[in-house]
């Protein structure tokens, strides 16, 4: 809902659309709503019938969008540090070097990254032994589970761990050397004063922490991965709450990303405030 709400107020304001950084959140917000909607309904399902997933036709749908909202969640996000690296560090030339077309061309380049790596995911599990009717061991079909699934062909698990350490240290690093830099920037700024900018500090560990935060899906699955094969209903209480809590940390990146780079923005909290007052106006004049 909050998502959904950040949309429409980033989409009906001129003074955000425009700006690059708000093209980014409205990309990011995309991907999670695409990720909650998947996930959530199915954990639902199998919560309210007591029973876990079979392997068919909505699985494979389920790791596809599972797959491509994470992979371009994190690389929206990688891209959001370079852009605020831009705006910061090469102020004078934003302008020039982050146009709308190459922009677009970025995003548009995430996802079709996150849309090759999920389709090469679904090829790969029909490369082996493993048929439709299948029961899966959880109650999400991601990447984790999916490896653990009987017959399932040695490449598949490869192309996972390789896509896991390829994704993690080139974000990571792009992030890391991004948010460095504009830390000395801003240091380099308060130097002369002999003052410290703990206001720089503070905001850079914040956003470290929502990056990482950021991560626990592949924890997660990395977690999952170590859990044995028994059928859920077999399972004893500390695996059960394992594979639950597991199933919680994939939800909490969707929900608290527009909370930390959208409505802890003062513009955008001030565009949410003026869309809120906007709808409740207009059923006061209709009556």
């Amino acid at each position: 809902m909050v998502n959904s709400y950040l949309l429409i107020a980033l989409k009906s304001s001129d003074g955000l659309s425009w700006q690059p950084r708000y093209t980014l959140l409205k990309n990011l917000i995309v991907s999670d709503l695409l990720l909650s909607l998947a996930l959530s309904s199915t954990v639902l399902r199998c919560l309210l019938t007591r029973h876990t997933l079979v392997f068919g036709v909505w699985c494979l749908v389920q790791l596809s969008v599972y797959s491509t909202g994470v992979l371009c969640s994190l690389f929206t996000l990688t891209l959001m540090a370079v852009e605020r690296f831009i705006f910061i560090c090469h102020g004078l030339r934003y302008i020039v070097i982050l146009t709308s077309r190459r922009l677009r061309l970025a995003i548009a380049l995430t996802w079709v990254l996150s849309g090759t790596v999920a389709a090469v995911r679904v090829s790969l599990l029909f490369s082996g032994q493993t048929s439709f009717g299948r029961a899966v061991p959880g109650l999400l079909c991601e990447p984790g589970t999916m490896s653990k699934l009987p017959g399932v062909h040695w490449a598949k698990k490869r192309f996972d761990i390789v896509t896991i350490l390829i994704v993690l240290l080139s974000c990571i690093l792009t992030f890391s050397i991004s948010y460095r830099r504009m830390y000395q920037a801003a240091r380099r700024a308060v130097e002369p004063f002999h003052s410290d900018n703990s206001r720089a500090r503070h905001t850079i560990g914040f956003y470290f922490f929502m990056f990482f935060l950021q991560l626990l899906p592949i924890m997660g699955n990395i977690a999952r991965k170590t859990m044995s094969m028994t059928p859920p209903d077999h399972l004893s209480l500390p695996e059960r709450i394992m594979l639950l809590s597991v199933v919680v940390v994939f939800m909490v990146p969707p929900c608290i990303n527009p909370l930390a780079y959208g409505i802890r923005n003062v513009e955008v909290r001030h565009k949410l405030a003026q869309l809120f007052r906007l709808r409740q106006r207009r059923p006061e004049e209709g009556t």
